[in-house]
């Protein structure tokens, strides 16, 4: 109990730091374990272990359930590519760095293999914090990280097996296709039964649980690793609405299993010498620099546009929670020391505490406007008199339907491909782009336009064009808070809460406008 005591004790301030500074905490928690570490005060080897195996089940089994394939939407194709590329070069770089600096082959293979992922974790946290889950690089981001932790899922098992012979590969391998299609049963058979019946909480979390340790059951009874059937059992609940119970069941273990399972890894590694932590910083500046990097270009190459290239690539520049799993797998196995662990930890600690300053506003700004290839498609010429709306998904519908049946022309500007295809066969004209960029509102007639609408979801998307026109284009902008209203109004902009209601809002104003334009044309001359 002494050992628990301290680790809650770690976990409480790992979070009030996390809280003070606004990053993430793992790295704080990490960064704790590892103080703790060299204090000896929790020497039970055993219950560390212990806690690490039970704890990284219910977080996995978690993340699990924010990667559902659905979310992903038209942008699987682009998701695939990055997330391959991402994977692959990554190892690779991580393979090159561990020979360079004279790792043994198999140290190599693991921190290639711990390198390669980004954090579902830090990735989805950032997305839902900033209501980016389902925009187009949101999206992206999603599907890259379902692709990278199945591989990892994949792989690992492999690896782990692998010095017991080509037997034991194939048979972990069969083992771990036996779990996926118990994926496939539990999403189409169990899941619709159990949103049929109306469950008191009590009883879905009993049924949570269930598929977890049948899940878990099961892996024992394969010789699969427990922390891929965890991870699997997730993914066969991730889908929508049951996703929802099953974090409004389990968020509070998650919450607590988190904090003592990234305090108690810092804890189980080995203390860190000036050795150590320099080869940390030449993995950890491989991630950051690369991953970017490879994602901008493959990116930009399936589809993207610079800005969400661009984002997509600096969200994923982390290293995983499943890299820290791969690390404890393989200490617990034998087959790497407690210095590749650190070293695997450090870069951990060191990436995670990175991304929420990299994938700041003025980070991605920076970098958008001294990329090569802003990618966007051009009008023939710069439009004037006409509506402008920045969006054109399905809370554009109802107005471009009205302006279809009206004098006035609408001109989209949207960067999902898929929905400027349609909206063209539609005959509307459009501008594929990001919205948030000055040049393209300016190519789309920005400054010419009648009336602008936002529907984008983030209101500040449209700040580079409200401090141009000025008063002299009425811009009626989508708000979730009132720190963004408020925000609005103060830069001459009408804020409108949620998209429909900017719909109905703009179609008040054409009304009144159709209205005076009839007046004056009926009245007669002087």
């Amino acid at each position: 109990m002494t050992e628990l005591a301290i680790l809650l004790g770690l976990a409480a301030a790992g979070y009030g730091v996390s809280r003070w500074t606004q990053l993430p905490a793992i790295p704080f928690l990490l960064m704790g374990g590892l103080a703790l570490n060299a204090t000896g005060a929790v020497g039970d080897a055993g219950f560390v272990e212990d806690v690490l195996f039970l704890s990284v089940s219910i977080l996995l089994f978690v993340a699990g359930t924010d990667l559902s394939l659905t979310r992903v939407g038209p942008f699987k194709k682009t998701a695939f590519g990055i997330g391959v590329a991402q994977f692959v070069g990554l190892a690779a770089a991580a393979l090159g760095i561990a020979y360079g600096l004279d790792y043994a082959l198999t140290d190599a293979l693991y921190l290639g293999l711990a390198l390669a992922a980004s954090s579902t974790i830090v990735g989805v946290r950032l997305l839902q914090r900033r209501q980016q889950m389902f925009e187009p690089y949101g999206r992206t981001v999603l599907g890259a990280l379902l692709l990278q932790d199945v591989i990892v899922v994949l792989l690992l098992p492999l690896l782990v097996r692998l010095p017991d012979g080509p037997a034991a590969v194939l048979g972990s391998l069969g083992g771990t296709a036996v779990l996926l299609a118990g994926v496939g049963i539990v999403m189409k058979g169990v899941v619709p039964l159990l949103l049929e019946r109306e469950l008191d909480a009590e009883t879905q979390l009993l049924a949570v649980l269930g598929v977890l340790f049948g899940f878990m059951g099961a892996a024992a009874w394969l010789d699969v690793p427990l922390f891929a059937a965890a991870f699997l059992a997730g993914v066969s609940l991730s889908g929508f609405p049951f996703s929802g119970i099953v974090h409004a069941e389990m968020q509070p273990l998650y919450d607590f299993f988190s904090a003592i399972f990234f305090a108690s890894l810092g804890i189980a590694a080995a203390r860190p010498d000036p050795t150590l932590i320099g080869h940390a910083v030449l993995f950890a500046g491989a991630v950051l620099v690369l991953t970017p990097l490879i994602v901008a270009v493959v990116g930009a190459w399936t589809g993207l546009v610079a800005r969400s290239a661009l984002e997509s690539g600096l969200l994923l520049a982390q290293t995983s929670e499943l890299s820290l799993v791969v690390g404890l797998q393989a200490l617990v196995a034998g087959q790497i020391g407690g210095e590749v662990f650190s070293v695997i930890v450090l870069t951990t600690v060191f990436t995670m505490m990175l991304t929420p300053l990299l994938t700041s506003e003025t980070v991605v700004w920076e970098l958008v406007r001294w990329h090569p290839s802003r990618q966007s498609d051009v009008l023939s010429e710069v439009p004037s008199n006409h509506v402008l709306v920045l969006g054109g998904g399905r809370n554009a519908r109802p107005l471009l339907r009205l302006l279809r049946e009206s004098k006035y022309e609408a001109v989209v500007v949207d960067e999902d491909p898929t929905v400027v295809n349609r909206l063209r066969d539609r005959g509307v004209r459009c501008v594929r782009g990001d919205g948030s960029d000055r040049s393209v509102l300016l190519k789309a007639g920005g400054a010419q336009a009648r009336i602008v609408v936002s529907l984008l979801r983030n209101p500040k998307a449209v700040e580079s064009l409200l401090d141009y026109v000025g008063d002299t284009v009425p811009i009626l902008v989508r708000v979730f808070e009132d720190h963004e209203a408020e925000w609005v109004e103060a830069r001459g902009g009408t804020p409108i809460r949620f998209a429909h209601a900017a719909s109905d809002a703009f179609m008040d104003w054409f009304r009144q406008t159709r209205s005076t334009a009839q007046n004056e044309a009926t009245s007669p001359s002087p």
